[in-house]
């Protein structure tokens, strides 16, 4: 089971809202039970912040070179409240009272997807003989799709089908044998669906390959 943790990369925060970001973390955790002996101290982050602040204000009307000492400044922010995070997090132990009185901005736990449901298919020749394109209809937040084939008639049990898997939507099943018809169905991905083996499969769609 994931659980929540203290987000450690500051890199997509934007430069004017990093100052107060650091800033938040270091007021919660000032004097917090939780993290008796914080690391690097709040006294060398709070002064980190200083220096980042005043080479940011400098840097909005100022030279190339007042921008790089800026973005140098602002790294070593990153790279100190990521050290502090790691610190967090060893010290937390996945408490969620623990993480959340530390000032910083926690990671999501993904949701649950489910079995998701069956897509319609569209099935056409291919370039080539013994080729047959199949395109499944976009099911949202889906992982890629199985593609079930068989001659005709398909096995009962779907464990004894052809079967490939795809990341796209859409494909091409190749050196099948010509002149032969074959039933196609097919479903989309989810972690969950893989995990158990169930799946809401597309009707089928027979078509004679050339």
């Amino acid at each position: 089971m994931k659980t929540q943790k203290a987000r450690i990369n500051f890199s997509k925060v934007k430069d004017h809202e990093l100052a107060h970001v650091a800033q938040n973390i270091v007021n919660k955790m000032t004097i917090n039970a939780h993290f008796s002996q914080p690391t690097p101290t709040l006294l060398s982050i709070q002064t980190t912040i200083s220096t980042y602040s005043d080479a940011l204000l400098k840097a909005k009307d100022g030279s190339k070179q007042d921008t790089a000492y800026k973005n140098a400044c602002r790294l070593n922010l990153e790279n100190s409240l990521s050290s502090l995070g790691s610190y967090v997090n060893l010290t937390a132990e996945a408490d969620l009272v623990k993480l959340e009185s530390s000032g910083f901005p926690l990671s999501k736990i993904p949701e649950p997807i489910g079995i998701l449901e069956a897509p319609t298919i569209t099935v056409t020749y291919g370039k080539n003989p013994g080729e047959i394109h199949i395109e499944c209809s976009v099911i949202h937040k889906a992982s890629g799709y199985i593609i079930l084939y068989s001659p005709v008639p398909g096995p009962a049990d779907n464990n004894e089908w052809y079967n490939k898997q795809w990341s796209s939507s859409k494909g091409t099943l190749t050196q099948l044998k010509s002149e032969t018809k074959y039933v196609i169905k097919a479903a989309a991905m989810s972690p969950e669906a893989n995990k158990m083996g169930i799946y809401n499969f597309s009707d089928p769609v027979e078509k004679m390959v050339p």
